[in-house]
């Protein structure tokens, strides 16, 4: 049976948006929001989160720790190396990439990319055009094997699959479309600035989800309604 897992990269720092992972809304933090939605797709066996060696993060491990998810400590920069790590830890076939800034993942995106990666015997698969801060990405142990042997280039260390983006011809990758109601690539629902958090909390806050994750469309069509109405 092959093994998925969910590793969601948080860490406390940052230049825009300092401890963003644990700014809550509606009562949850942003990370808890995200293990939420990783946790509702079927493909996924189980999450991980994976956070730094620093002394920052020990806020990330016990919000971890308290979310009952796994938890890997690594390097800072070279975030590749965090992922290896973890996966010779854990040993998933399948690794599905979120960042824990996103508390609106799209669920069925993650089991759409993980279908067509096995299907079709990927080594990385990621859908396209979906609102920034709604997509994850789906890529093989072997496949992050490899990458971590081969990126040398800072960037290629601190972007864990930018490699394989680069280098579209050395691995078998696909970028499918998702349904058209989700084709919004302008859109922007991660949190990375006050102006976002204020922005997404808002759009949850319009729609009650106390009975589990709510599909992103729905968020979507609450957007387009808002709009209509400006």
């Amino acid at each position: 049976m092959t093994l998925t897992l969910a590793f969601l990269q948080a860490r406390m720092r940052s230049t825009r948006l300092p401890g963003k992972v644990l700014l809550t809304i509606q009562g949850r933090s942003i990370l808890e929001r995200a293990v939420e939605r990783l946790r509702a797709a079927r493909s996924v066996d189980g999450v991980a989160v994976l956070t730094t060696n620093l002394e920052e993060d020990e806020a990330v491990v016990a919000e971890a720790r308290r979310l009952a998810v796994e938890v890997y400590r690594g390097p800072d920069r070279d975030v590749l190396a965090r992922f290896r790590q973890a996966a010779d830890v854990f040993r998933p076939d399948v690794i599905v990439r979120a960042t824990a800034d996103n508390p609106l993942i799209d669920i069925g995106s993650i089991d759409r990319i993980t279908h067509t990666l096995r299907s079709k015997s990927l080594d990385y698969c990621m859908e396209r055009d979906l609102p920034f801060g709604a997509a994850t990405e789906a890529v093989t142990y072997p496949a992050l094997e490899r990458v971590d042997r081969l990126a040398r280039q800072p960037h290629h260390r601190e972007h864990v699959t930018i490699y394989i983006k680069e280098h579209r011809d050395d691995f078998r990758t696909e970028y499918p479309f998702p349904p058209e109601a989700l084709r919004h690539p302008d859109l922007r629902i991660t949190v990375d600035t006050p102006e976002d958090f204020a922005f997404v909390t808002n759009l949850i806050a319009a729609i009650p989800d106390t009975g589990g994750p709510i599909p992103l469309e729905t968020y979507l069509n609450r957007i387009h309604l808002s709009s209509s109405l400006c």
